[in-house]
């Protein structure tokens, strides 16, 4: 089968991993060509044509309309192969960081290409930057990444043999140790609670922190990679002062100049604090390297790993904290300023009602879950409980798992079911059996559907949804 892969770029990371992985999966049997927008920073071990319309319009200087992007992109397969593609598998077409990428892609339907529009973001959920007004191409196959984003799409009018879940392969981690190591110290001493992560806002690294101050003695929270974007550097650097001045038992910057894997050597269990992902590697990847995992769990991320036999059940859903120990006017303030300012961006109307029904059904029994909270408010909470002896006892009361993060007795069973689990279910030979199967059925199964854009704003924008560390008007250290 020919296959060409169509995304903005080939950036180390993110969706290009999820390529990289679903080429592994596919090679040698089918030919595989990749199209992007950019010339990749070293060559990848696959074909790669570069058509610069493809780009995100951040880094475009062309002037190229969508459909002569799309005549490119049928001449290249056709250079490539000296015949048509059998499937353009797109990845994130819809998150509109390219304004012309949905007419170019529209523009290859009429060329009569077989289109796989694979999503991993939504424009509609939490990114109203990227929204356009343009409607998304209609009768052709999609694929999204979880059983959530399956569901939004049949409301919003996907046909059931056109819409397709595809999870993400995932590859084992490998532990490492290093023989220099070794023979300066005795590594089964493992000390650090790794959270394997670029520290960005909606990965909560204010609840990271809280975290280590439960840990048992010697036990530390390491963070390994620093955050690029502006906004998550200042909110990365108000964090590290904070640890400082306090003198708190978490490192940052583990995974800079350093072998991940012999990092892996020295970590004892892993933890996960995020408040959103896509499709959660970080709930998979820790049982590979068969090491434990604690932390936040996200249901509607994760209820597809439980019901593959996924054991998460250490992960708590929410960290209560009490009202007085944090400003709660200012987080009411906050909070409506964050909701209505997406609202106006999206263009949508704001129910002064539903919104204050939303706001209040955030508490109860006078406490408030810890990751609805900004940086301000979160250091409100830590400050109290490093102040206060009774506040620390307080939290343990209301959150009791917190006394077992890292108790890793009685838990290898768990750890080997689950790494069993993770590699039955989403090994590269489970990723290829679903990826020719998907790809017959866009070969062979026309579709008539189209996706109802009001509908789909209104799945990610109920009130409820909105969290202040997803907000960039929320900021404040």
């Amino acid at each position: 089968m020919r296959i060409a892969f169509i995304h903005h770029h080939l950036r180390p990371g993110g969706v290009s991993r999820v390529i990289r992985e679903q080429i592994r999966s596919l090679e040698p049997e089918n030919e595989i060509l990749v199209i992007c927008g950019e010339e990749p920073d070293e060559p990848p071990p696959f074909p790669c044509m570069i058509i610069p319309a493809l780009a995100y319009d951040r880094d475009r200087n062309d002037r190229t309309s969508p459909h002569e992007a799309a005549l490119e992109v049928m001449d290249a397969a056709r250079f490539f192969w000296n015949n048509d593609a059998d499937i353009f598998h797109v990845h994130n077409p819809t998150l509109g960081k390219n304004a012309d990428f949905v007419s170019m892609l529209k523009a290859l339907q009429s060329m009569k290409a077989a289109l796989l529009l694979q999503i991993h973001d939504f424009a509609e959920d939490g990114r109203p930057q990227n929204y356009r007004d343009e409607g998304y191409p209609e009768n052709c196959h999609y694929a999204v990444l979880n059983s959530r984003d399956y569901k939004i799409l049949r409301q919003c009018g996907l046909r059931e043999e056109g819409l397709h879940l595809l999870p993400n392969a995932v590859r084992p981690l490998q532990v490492q140790k290093s023989p220099k190591n070794m023979s300066q110290q005795n590594i089964s001493h493992e000390d650090t609670v790794l959270y394997p992560v670029r520290a960005i806002r909606r990965k909560n690294i204010g609840e990271a922190v809280l975290i280590s101050l439960f840990l048992p003695p010697g036990k530390r929270i390491g963070i390994t990679l620093e955050p690029t974007g502006a906004i998550d550097r200042e909110s990365y650097a108000g964090w590290r002062r904070f640890v400082e001045t306090h003198g708190l038992a978490v490192s940052f910057r583990l995974g800079i100049g350093t072998n991940f894997n012999e990092l892996l050597a020295r970590t004892s269990s892993m933890v996960t604090t995020s408040i959103k992902e896509g499709f959660g590697f970080s709930f998979l990847e820790p049982w590979t390297a068969k090491k434990m995992l604690y932390g936040r769990l996200l249901p509607d991320t994760c209820s597809d790993f439980i019901n593959n036999n996924i054991d998460l059940t250490p992960l708590y859903t929410r960290l209560s904290v009490h009202t007085a120990l944090f400003d709660v006017d200012d987080f009411q303030k906050k909070w409506k300023i964050c909701y209505s300012g997406k609202m106006k961006q999206y263009r949508l109307p704001v129910e002064r009602k539903s919104v204050e029904r939303s706001f209040n059904a955030l508490f109860s029994n006078d406490t408030v879950d810890f990751g609805c909270l900004n940086e301000k408010l979160q250091k409100q909470v830590a400050s109290s409980i490093l102040e206060k002896p009774e506040n620390r006892k307080n939290m343990l009361d209301l959150n009791p798992f917190l006394s077992n993060i890292d108790a890793l007795s009685g838990q290898r069973e768990r750890i080997e079911a689950n790494r069993l689990a993770v590699e039955r279910q989403y090994s590269l030979e489970k990723n290829r059996e679903r990826l020719l199967h998907i790809y017959s059925r866009v070969i062979h199964v026309a579709v008539y559907h189209k996706i109802d854009r009001s509908k789909l704003l209104a799945a990610f924008n109920a009130p409820g949804k909105s969290q202040l560390l997803l907000c960039e008007d929320s900021f404040e250290m």
